[in-house]
């Protein structure tokens, strides 16, 4: 919004970079930034694969959409609201983005949920 880009999916350019240039270097589009984030992910995996195989299989296999689900998991467990969440990660239903709850704070928001659920008949 800042750049005075649409927040709409639907009006976005896959061209525009997700980063604005650095020093007159050109911007990092979407796909540009995906292959960055893998590649970093490959070359931490081959550091820990001597000291922690399990961990650097996972490394091996995981893709960008990761951070985002660790960005979700933190933001929830340091406070954020869950609608918060959800509206940041552009999620239609608070049950989508309850799957980045873990045990306690899931049927935490499973209870005040239910509790406040419209009474059906």
């Amino acid at each position: 919004m800042q750049r005075g880009l649409p927040v709409t999916p639907s009006k976005w350019n896959p061209a525009t970079p997700l980063l604005r240039s650095l020093e007159g270097e050109a911007g990092i589009t979407s796909k540009r930034l995906w292959a960055i984030v893998k590649r970093f992910f490959g070359m931490t995996a081959d550091v820990l694969a001597d000291t922690n195989p399990a961990l650097a299989e996972k490394l091996r296999r995981a893709t960008p959409h990761w951070m985002r689900h660790t960005h979700a998991t933190h933001a929830l467990q340091r406070g954020a609201e869950l609608t918060t969440v959800r509206d940041n990660l552009r999620h239609a239903s608070l049950s989508t983005t309850s799957t980045y709850l873990h045990s306690d704070d899931l049927r935490r928001a499973n209870q005040i949920g239910g509790a406040f659920e419209a009474p059906s008949g």
